[in-house]
């Protein structure tokens, strides 16, 4: 029995790799002669880079309101991987109710990227997802300075939606604390920092898919030269998600909160659609999935084990759930 094992995280509980590890106590249990493949998954969110390698930096950086924070980063060689959520994420602002969306900046992710730069990075990927702002990148392009436009090939962008940049407040400002008149405002800034980038640079980004991650992040450094893809089938290619799917028996996939959204850009939705096209059997076990995404071979930890011991126990919750998914799967 060939199984892989390929989860993205589950949001303040486990990481992506804590819980492929509960996922595999399950998998021993049920076959233990199973050859285990683990491949944690990532989609360009919070925990990309411990799924491109782990962080073995870290620097001062100015934090989404303004403040110092220590961001992690990785350096290899000369590649360097970053994610925004680091140095600007909405954890780092306190949290929705704690974020000035007016005020909260990019900064920090563009301080990352000069560092990366400035050490000898050849090659930079960086992870959009869990930010605080919404400034269209104006704080990121700042901190680069001179360092941009870029080379070609020399930023690589990921990013889990295809919102464009002009529709990231409307889409995403209220997550962050904004409200109806704060969106409006946040939108016309973004109209305006779209012309101004398409100036700059030549590059209008109003409507071009992906520009708006990260509160248009993304859309400010495609317009400065980087390459802006699908998170999760990066993260999947450089970890030969691909490859190792070839000859499996079964797959198991999953994150935190699984619903319709999970199969448009994110990690889960990926694995699930490069094992339908290889003929692998997928699982999926999520802490909760939501009604749009109920399916046969789709799990909820928190119905098998209930809502307490899910967030109490996370691994052991995860590796019970496992085990219920397997038990429907014949020898």
């Amino acid at each position: 029995m060939r199984v892989v094992i390929a989860p993205d995280k589950f949001k303040g509980t486990l990481t992506a790799r804590e819980a492929a590890e509960a996922m595999a106590l399950a998998v021993h249990d049920r076959w233990p002669d199973a050859e285990i493949r683990v491949i944690p998954m990532a989609d360009g969110g919070d925990g990309t880079l411990e799924a491109l390698g782990g962080a073995n930096r870290r620097d001062t950086v100015t934090g989404p309101l303004g403040r110092p924070v220590r961001a992690a980063w990785r350096l290899d060689a000369d590649a360097a991987v970053i994610e925004s959520a680091a140095a600007s994420g909405l954890v780092l602002a306190g949290g929705r109710d704690a974020n000035d969306p007016w005020a909260a900046t990019s900064r920090g992710v563009g301080e990352l990227i000069a560092l990366a730069l400035d050490a000898g990075a050849r090659r930079v990927v960086a992870g959009m997802g869990g930010s605080a702002m919404t400034d269209g990148g104006r704080g990121a392009l700042d901190a680069l300075g001179d360092r941009v436009p870029f080379r070609p090939g020399r930023v690589v962008v990921l990013t889990d939606t295809t919102t464009a940049f002009t529709d990231a407040a409307r889409v995403f400002g209220t997550q962050k604390g904004a409200d109806a008149a704060m969106v409006e405002r946040l939108t016309a800034r973004l109209e305006t920092d779209a012309v101004e980038w398409a100036e700059r640079f030549g590059r209008d980004v109003r409507e071009v898919p992906r520009t708006g991650a990260a509160g248009g992040l993304s859309g400010a450094l495609l317009a400065a030269g980087a390459e802006v893809v699908d998170g999760a089938a990066h993260v999947a290619e450089v970890a030969g998600l691909g490859e190792a799917l070839r000859g499996a028996d079964l797959v198991l996939t999953g994150e935190g909160a699984f619903d319709a959204t999970s199969l448009a850009g994110k990690g889960p939705g990926h694995v699930l659609a490069l094992a339908a096209a290889g003929g692998v059997t997928a699982v999926v076990v999520a802490g909760v999935v939501a009604d749009d995404a109920r399916a046969r071979g789709v799990v909820s930890v928190a119905e098998v084990v209930g809502i307490r011991r899910a967030f109490q126990q996370p691994a052991e919750a995860v590796r019970v759930a496992t085990a219920r998914a397997l038990a429907a799967i014949g020898d």
